[in-house]
């Protein structure tokens, strides 16, 4: 039997609530990736998802950050 795929859930409004447009359709996607990313590095273990959002969140800001400095 093939293993089902668990969904991350993270509430939207986290995103308007942090001042992210909701036009920003990418930067949202590669949040999300990052923080599937994170979930999976963790073993699936559920209930984070809410960190690994915000760790996604912080990383990618960083690399932006970093990369508008040069």
């Amino acid at each position: 039997m093939a293993k089902s795929r668990k969904k991350i859930e993270v509430d939207e409004t986290l995103e308007v609530d942090r001042g992210v447009p909701r036009n920003a359709g990418d930067e949202r996607q590669r949040i999300a990736s990052r923080a599937y990313e994170l979930y999976l590095s963790r073993g699936r273990q559920d209930g984070r998802a809410l960190d690994d959002w915000l760790e996604a969140e912080q990383e990618l800001l960083e690399l932006t950050g970093s990369r508008r400095e040069r």
